[in-house]
C-alpha cells in the first residue's frame, strides 16, 4: 500500500499539466501584450513569530487580514482595457520573456510543461488571480486566490481560495459556465496527498458584484458549493476522468462522475479501494443518481 501511494504521488508530481486547467503555447511577447502588461501585487505581512507556518491560527492573523484588503484594493485597480482584452496566455509570456520578442527555447518549454507559476486565469470579464502566501504553507506553495469580475470599467474582487496548499504544482483551474442566464464560476484544484480533485463552484452577486457560493450539488444531504473527487491512479474503462467533468464546453453536464475511497469498493486502484458515484443535474442542483 505504501508504495503504491509513493508511486502515485510521484506521478501526480510530473503530470500536474493535465490535472489544471491546459495554456496554449505561446512562443512570442507581442509589443502591444508587452504594452498590457502589469506586475500582479504581493501579498505581505509579517509572519508571526510564535506559529510555525502550518499552524492555521496564521489565517486569522490581523496584519494578513489586513494586507488582504490592501491586495483586494490594488487589485480592484487592475481597469485597464488593455489589459483586460489581452489574451492571457499572452500576457504569461511577456512575463517569463520580460521584453516584446521571440521567447527563448528555454522559455517556451518552461511554458509547455508548466515549469513557470501560472498565476493568472481567465477572459475579458473574469480572471483568477493567485498569489503566494509568505507565512502560511511555504513549503507547499500556500496561495490566495481572487476572482476580477470586469464590468463597466470597474473591477469588483472576491477572496475564493484563502490558504490553499499543494504538493502538486499549478494546481488551480478556472472555467465557466451558462445557467440560466447566469455565469457559473469553476475554481478547480488538485492535491496528491490525499491524491484528490476539488472544485468550487461560485456566482456573481448582482446587487455586490462579489463572488458568492453556488450551492448546486447535495452531498450527504446538504446543498454545497463543492465536490471532491479521487484521482485515478491508472485508467479502468472509458468513462474514468482525472476530475469531475461538470463543466463541458462551457455547459453543465447532464452527469458527472466522483470516485470515493471505500474499502468495499468494486475499483481497485494501485491497492486502493474506490467506488464511482454518478451525479445527475435535476434542474436545480446534482444529487447522487440512483
Amino acid at each position: 500500500m505504501k508504495t503504491a501511494f509513493t508511486l502515485l504521488a510521484l506521478l501526480l508530481l510530473t503530470s500536474t499539466p493535465c490535472l489544471a486547467q491546459e495554456k496554449p503555447a505561446v512562443s512570442v511577447c507581442k509589443q502591444a501584450a508587452f504594452a498590457a502588461l502589469r506586475p500582479l501585487p504581493e501579498l505581505e505581512y509579517n509572519c508571526p513569530p510564535d506559529l510555525t507556518d502550518w499552524d492555521e491560527k496564521i489565517l486569522n492573523s490581523p496584519d494578513r487580514k489586513a494586507a488582504i484588503r490592501i491586495l483586494e484594493q490594488e487589485l480592484a485597480t487592475f481597469t485597464a482595457s488593455n489589459w483586460w482584452s489581452t489574451d492571457v496566455g499572452d500576457l504569461d509570456a511577456c512575463s517569463i520573456h520580460r521584453s516584446a520578442g521571440e521567447l527563448t527555447a528555454e522559455e517556451q518549454e518552461k511554458l509547455r510543461v508548466g515549469d513557470f507559476w501560472f498565476r493568472l486565469f481567465g477572459d475579458q470579464q473574469y480572471r483568477l488571480v493567485l498569489t503566494a502566501d509568505p507565512c502560511y504553507q511555504t513549503g507547499y506553495g500556500g496561495s490566495n486566490a481572487f476572482l476580477l469580475y470586469h464590468r463597466q470599467g470597474k473591477v469588483f474582487v472576491s477572496q475564493v481560495l484563502n490558504g490553499y496548499y499543494s504538493r502538486i504544482d499549478n494546481s488551480v483551474g478556472l472555467d465557466t459556465a451558462i445557467l440560466n442566464g447566469q455565469t457559473l464560476i469553476e475554481i478547480s484544484t488538485a492535491n496528491n496527498m490525499p491524491p484528490e480533485t476539488t472544485n468550487y463552484y461560485f456566482a456573481i452577486d448582482p446587487v455586490s458584484n462579489r463572488a458568492i457560493p453556488r450551492k448546486i450539488f447535495k452531498v450527504g444531504g446538504k446543498l454545497t458549493n463543492n465536490i471532491s473527487s479521487a484521482i485515478l491512479f491508472r485508467e479502468h474503462g472509458p468513462n474514468d476522468t482525472p476530475a469531475p467533468m461538470v463543466i463541458q464546453r462551457n455547459h453543465l453536464a447532464r452527469t458527472f462522475s466522483v470516485y470515493a475511497d471505500d474499502y468495499r469498493g468494486k475499483i481497485d486502484d494501485g491497492g486502493r479501494k474506490l467506488r464511482r458515484v454518478v451525479y445527475r443535474w435535476n434542474g436545480r442542483f446534482y444529487s447522487r443518481a440512483k
